[in-house]
């Protein structure tokens, strides 16, 4: 339902005791978002009110589209008939965070972003090199057989592949296996504590050099490929 289209999928699936009553429309749309997933979760047990809640900020137009990062819900929202002031402040104090969260993830994937297009940039033959961090910046954690399926590549290519991206600091290995290697950008490596993060202050990102049309053409065909590599994964 996140990758769909229809923006009445989440919606029309929902039971009908799930239905807002019309003095809703008397609180803020946050208050209606959460009392629309309180009614869903006393309907139905699972999981399925707390993946829910995306869609009941987005349908309050809260959000633009279905967050991932703001999935979640309370307990009280199954246990108790009425909520406390502390149930909605816990409640709320968790979803600001994961709203923080998803900031600070979004931060990292615009980093990568432009670390790829300088990678590019330095390189003297960049090769497959824009169609592997394009794949990067969707599929965070690779392997050589994933590469080779995905970029039409040989496993021995795609390995040496991966290595290059490892070289410029935008993967990092982590694993040992020489059989079955997995890499993975590098945020997210330190975040799972497969890296250590870096010590002192952050490096100051690099300017990228002049542009140039030569430049601007690698930088066309970088966005090309990350166009192209989000209709594959959609295709599948």
């Amino acid at each position: 339902m996140l990758g769909s289209s229809d923006p009445f999928a989440w919606r029309d699936a929902l039971p009908k005791a799930v239905e807002l009553p019309a003095e809703a429309a008397d609180h803020p749309p946050l208050v209606r978002a959460l009392e629309q997933i309180r009614r869903y979760a006393q309907v139905r047990g699972g999981l399925d009110p707390w993946l829910g809640l995306p869609f009941a900020l987005r349908d309050q137009d809260l959000t633009a589209s279905p967050l991932p990062c703001l999935v979640g819900g309370a307990k009280a929202f199954r246990l108790k008939k009425t909520l406390n002031e502390a149930d909605w402040l816990a409640l709320l104090r968790a979803l600001a965070a994961r709203a923080e969260r998803g900031l600070e993830r979004l931060e990292h994937l615009e980093r990568l972003h432009r670390k790829a297009r300088t990678a590019i940039a330095e390189s003297y033959r960049p090769g497959a090199l824009p169609s592997l961090l394009a794949l990067t910046l969707h599929q965070p954690v690779l392997s050589p057989q994933a590469v080779a399926r995905l970029l039409d590549l040989t496993v021995t290519g795609a390995s040496k592949l991966l290595e290059r991206a490892a070289g410029t600091g935008l993967l990092t290995e982590i694993t040992t296996r020489r059989t079955w290697r997995i890499f993975m950008s590098v945020d997210l490596a330190v975040e799972f504590g497969f890296a250590k993060a870096p010590l002192g202050r952050p490096r100051v990102e690099r300017f990228l050099p002049s542009p140039s049309r030569n430049l601007a053409a690698v930088f066309d065909q970088f966005d090309a490929e990350m166009a192209a590599i989000d209709e594959l994964l959609n295709a599948r």
